[in-house]
């Protein structure tokens, strides 16, 4: 039962309400929030958290080593305090009048639980965001913003944020200064924590030593826990490892999209199956999604042996959507199929993110910069297409 909790039923006219105080807070607060937090704003996705942890682990140089460390919060939503919550806002300068009705929204909540057709007596809720809410995400980013400000000044610290998932990396061929510095930033998260009434749920969180083949060379704790190493970690669905090489996630992304094959396959039939660009559409919503999430911070890292695995699967698909004999050789199936090989895929998809990172300000382009070093393909496919603009 404590995995369960309430989700807010409320009125069509209280949605109303919450999404006109909602346009309003953000309008105050979005220029003012750290870039590190990349959940539940406009134009930003679990992508850019991918790019910010996994380039920090890629850019490491010989002899250096990357430590992360996944931040686990034990009902993050459910236990943030209505207090700390309004002094959050106040901070943004959001209007007084908009705070007073945030807080009046929050306050007085009860809970029910029906079990069958018996319901429970009312539970009061002291904290926590209303879970199905408008409002509810927009407030928890914002108190958590404090936590990345002094997370931002700790020095050779760097962090990422998802809502409520925070991964802090350290690179450093020097393994003291990483078990100092990671340290520095539990502890941080700890005091912080307990200064907003939140908990890190110390059994759940976990760390990786990028680069080393040995295990147990850092000593981190939460508190009094010490943290698990995990050699596999999964960061919002990404499957990293501790050495080159991401053949773990590419094998969980092929057995994921075969088993999604065997559905397009059961409906595909030439005689009497849905048309070309309705099986086209099928793959491209439920098999490429699943396969291609997220790969624009991946596929770079993955060997040549895991990419032709991909493409395999796409082939088969592209065989399967346009209706064609095995025979037919690749470049004819995905061309009948009008499918791109996954290779495009993922050089549009960061040419894009590239591109879209530059055209936000020289604060975006300076991380576009970093995550994208000259040496990085993209910048090849960049020179041509501006070649081919330009002619």
């Amino acid at each position: 039962m404590a995995s369960f909790r309430p989700v807010t039923l409320t009125s069509t006219l209280c949605k109303l309400m919450e999404r006109i105080v909602a346009r309003r807070v953000r309008d105050c607060i979005e220029d003012k929030l750290q870039p590190q937090q990349a959940g539940f704003r406009p134009a930003r996705s679990t992508l850019d958290t991918l790019m910010q942890v996994t380039s920090a682990v890629r850019r490491r140089k010989d002899g250096e080593k990357t430590a992360a460390v996944f931040i686990d919060y034990a009902r993050a939503f459910d236990s943030v305090d209505h207090g700390c919550i309004v002094k959050e806002l106040l901070s943004f300068g959001v209007e007084k009048h908009l705070v007073a009705w945030i807080a009046g929204f929050l306050k007085g909540r009860t809970a029910k639980v029906r079990v069958n057709n018996v319901l429970s007596e009312d539970i009061s809720l002291t904290c926590g965001v209303p879970q199905g809410s408008v409002l509810g995400p927009l407030l928890f980013i914002v108190t958590v913003d404090s936590l990345s400000k002094r997370l931002n000044c700790i020095p050779g610290l760097q962090h990422g944020f998802f809502a409520d998932d925070l991964t802090i990396v350290c690179t450093s061929a020097d393994l003291s200064e990483i078990q100092q510095t990671i340290q520095q930033g539990l502890d941080c998260i700890t005091n912080w924590s307990a200064e907003y009434y939140m908990e890190v749920s110390a059994e759940k969180t976990e760390y990786t030593l990028f680069g080393a083949r040995e295990t147990n060379l850092l000593s981190l704790k939460v508190g009094e826990t010490a943290l698990k190493e995990e050699r596999t970690p999964k960061l919002l669905g990404l499957t990293m490892q501790p050495h080159k090489g991401l053949s773990k996630h590419v094998m969980c992304m092929k057995a994921a999209a075969n088993t999604r094959l065997l559905q397009l396959r059961a409906v595909a039939s030439p005689e009497w199956g849905p048309d070309r660009e309705k099986l086209r559409a099928f793959y491209l919503a439920l098999v490429q999604a699943k396969m291609c999430y997220g790969v624009a911070s991946w596929w770079f890292e993955t060997s040549l042996s895991d990419r032709e695995r991909l493409e395999r699967v796409q082939t088969q698909a592209a065989h399967i959507v346009a209706g064609i004999p095995k025979a037919a050789n690749r470049e004819d199936a995905l061309r009948e199929a009008r499918l791109k090989p996954i290779n495009e895929v993922a050089h549009r998809r960061a040419l894009e993110y590239y591109l879209r990172l530059k055209a936000k300000g020289p604060v975006h382009a300076k991380v576009a910069d970093s995550i994208f070093p000259p040496e990085h393909p993209i910048h090849v496919r960049l020179a041509k297409v501006q070649h081919l603009y330009s002619v």
